[in-house]
């Protein structure tokens, strides 16, 4: 009965998200999140790796033939059912209450006078409040996603080298009332509601029948009928002729209504707290390659590949409400890990030095991984296009999932379209704005940035917020060119 009070325990937890490995092209690079997570065609060259490695290829003379390094930081936060408003008007309500203060009831028989049912109704309604304020907390997962890295590259005109470390993490935890455990609730509130009508009847015809001698037959029938549901009903969830029994014996004044149920309340509740989520270390080298298309295909292609080294571990457990740690993640019995090669490929093409289209598939190679509760975890290839613009002062780019991804955990599918545009005020210092949007379900996220920079470093902010603010996104990064 302790579960009101620990749901509002984790509920102060640090409770990370739910979101899809497979959803690789979602960015925690500051430039890309700011111009609506795009990359395909217009991530810089020193963390081309990241989104496309045919991007090595840096057509800008100032860059080549520089070793440069970058390093970023992000995280994003997704609340799509209104958890957090719905958690803090919980907390608001029942923070630091236990379940017997919230009923604020003897269910004891020892000797209680009542004037009527309406104070055995009282508790009825707290239990009946409290259980659709904890239900309005199921199924409502909150989703964390976080990642850090540094990439690398030295672009040339021809033959470009990179390469990248990342690290990612991602983890839902969500509320789930079991429906053995609604039923308890429902049983104890029947039960006390079916006192009340009881002692609602008794008090009616004591009332009716008060300072009269002489019945007829037709009016004992029609006032002992409504007593007689009210018993029908009480007997439902209590062994009426054994309580009756007891008292006419008088052993009952020492006993709990508890002891009478038909169905025993269960020691503790079945409710679980359910998280899911994966650990992910990448490392890779890449190695792109520009070509002349000739005249059959005017312009320079560039072609691009990742070989990397991928340490996947699957996080799944389940836990009772009153035995939930949010640390439990790290315990081994909770984690598979899962050491696979894979490939990722890219390609740009540049008909003109403003017009680029590009194409990069990531995890060339399918892998099946696992949970440890047996939960499969299917790694297929994702694809994402891009398209863009540029100019000596603008950048316009739009990128498009070709695949619809499927989430790791509570997540729906994704595959999105991304919209972004980049102004540089003057010299390197540029602003961003971007759009995402999730041709699955409808849902957008705009966002902004700016970029300040100089000839041997850049520094990057992004900001991102969804329309209806369920979705929060944060990144910085930082680079060096030497």
């Amino acid at each position: 009965m302790r579960v009101f009070t620990l749901v509002v325990g984790f509920l102060s937890l640090s409770t990370l998200a739910s979101q899809s490995w497979a959803v690789s092209f979602l960015s925690f690079d500051a430039r890309s999140m700011s111009m609506g997570s795009t990359g395909v065609v217009m991530a810089r060259s020193h963390n081309a790796s990241l989104f496309n490695p045919a991007l090595l290829i840096d057509t800008d003379p100032k860059r080549q033939t520089r070793f440069h390094m970058h390093t970023y930081a992000g995280a994003r936060l997704l609340d799509r059912d209104n958890f957090l408003d719905t958690a803090d008007q919980f907390r608001t309500r029942y923070e630091g209450m236990t379940l017997d203060e919230l009923l604020d009831i003897d269910l004891n028989l020892a000797p209680t006078e009542f004037a009527s049912g309406d104070e055995l109704r009282a508790a009825t309604g707290r239990i009946r409040a409290a259980q659709a304020d904890i239900n309005g907390l199921s199924n409502k997962p909150l989703r964390v996603s976080a990642s850090y890295g540094w990439s690398f590259s030295y672009p040339t005109t021809h033959w470009s080298i990179g390469g990248y470390v990342r690290e990612f993490a991602v983890l839902g935890s969500m509320v789930n009332v079991a429906d053995a455990d609604n039923a308890a609730i429902d049983r104890l509130a029947n039960t006390v509601e079916s006192f009340a009508n009881l002692l609602d009847e008794v008090i009616e015809l004591r009332e009716s029948t008060e300072g009269r001698t002489r019945f007829t037959l037709e009016e004992v029938i029609d006032r002992a009928d409504p007593l007689v549901d009210a018993i029908w009903d009480l007997n439902r969830y209590v062994n009426f002729p054994e309580l009756r029994s007891d008292v006419q014996l008088g052993v009952a004044s020492d006993r709990n209504v508890q002891e009478y149920l038909r169905e025993p309340l269960p020691d503790g509740f079945q409710s679980t707290i359910d998280s899911r989520g994966a650990e992910v270390t990448e490392q890779a080298i890449s190695v792109a390659r520009s070509f002349n298309g000739g005249e059959a295909l005017p312009g320079l292609i560039h072609l691009g590949i990742n070989f990397k080294y991928v340490d996947f571990t699957t996080i799944s457990f389940s836990q009772p409400v009153d035995e939930f740690s949010l640390s439990a993640y790290r315990e081994d019995e909770y984690r598979l890990s899962h050491r696979r090669f894979n490939m990722d490929m890219g390609m740009v093409y540049g008909p003109s030095d403003q017009v680029h289209i590009g194409l990069v598939v990531r995890n060339l190679i399918p892998r099946d991984f696992a949970t440890v509760d047996g939960e499969p975890i299917p790694l297929r290839p994702i694809a994402r296009m891009g398209i863009g613009y540029r100019n000596r002062n603008v950048n316009l780019t739009a990128d498009l999932d070709v695949t619809r991804n499927e989430p790791l955990g509570f997540d729906p599918d994704k595959q999105y379209l991304g919209l972004g545009a980049e102004w540089f005020a003057w010299r390197n210092t540029a602003l961003r704005a971007g759009l995402r949007y999730n041709t699955v379900d409808g849902e957008t996220l705009p966002s902004l940035g700016f970029g300040l920079g100089g000839r041997h470093g850049h520094l990057d902010l992004a900001v991102a917020k969804s329309s209806n603010g369920d979705e929060w996104g944060l990144a910085f990064q930082a680079g060096l060119a030497f």
